[in-house]
């Protein structure tokens, strides 16, 4: 089972950086998201005198859903605590024990478990760079900008190597 978890600074320390997809994909996702919005309602305007008020609930609906993943869109993919790496895994990967809500989940990551990500950044290696020893956690850094995704590699490098002198 995933330990998925809100950010709680008394756990994870306070937060350092910040890592959100890059502007252009959040922007032209929210924009996406309110055409659709926008289009369930026009349909349901222009087609609510043959089907009384089933259209109106499937718009309502569709603007519900359209508002929480703008929502989502805008939380950060990572978070680069004192403590540990809170990386936010998508949501499909998500357990159904957990409901869907506008707070972010996040999985807690120990610095010096992190081996690297994969070339396309859709996966954060974990585990010791042994046969076996590697697990792939999908996580949604595939749309953070080129520099985000350096400054990303940089923070957990400089988190490492202070666990490394800490220990």
């Amino acid at each position: 089972m995933i330990a998925l978890d809100t950010y709680k600074e008394n756990l994870y320390g306070k937060i350092l950086w910040e890592c959100y997809r890059s502007k252009l994909y959040i922007i032209f996702l929210s924009l996406v998201y309110v055409l659709v919005s926008a289009a369930a309602v026009i349909f349901a305007i222009s087609h609510n005198t043959n089907h009384g008020l089933i259209f109106y609930f499937i718009a309502a609906l569709v603007v519900a859903l359209s508002l929480w993943r703008i929502n989502r869109v805008h939380n950060p993919v990572a978070l680069i605590c004192e403590k540990k790496l809170l990386v936010a895994v998508p949501w499909s990967f998500i357990n159904s024990d957990y409901h869907i809500s506008f707070r972010a989940f996040y999985m807690p990551v120990e610095y010096n478990e992190v081996a690297g990500v994969s070339h396309n950044w859709s996966q954060l290696y974990i585990g010791a760079r042994i046969t076996g020893g590697l697990v792939a956690l999908p996580v949604q850094l595939s749309y953070v900008s080129l520099g985000d995704k350096a400054d990303f590699q940089n923070w957990v490098e400089r988190k490492q190597e202070e666990v490394m002198e800490n220990t």
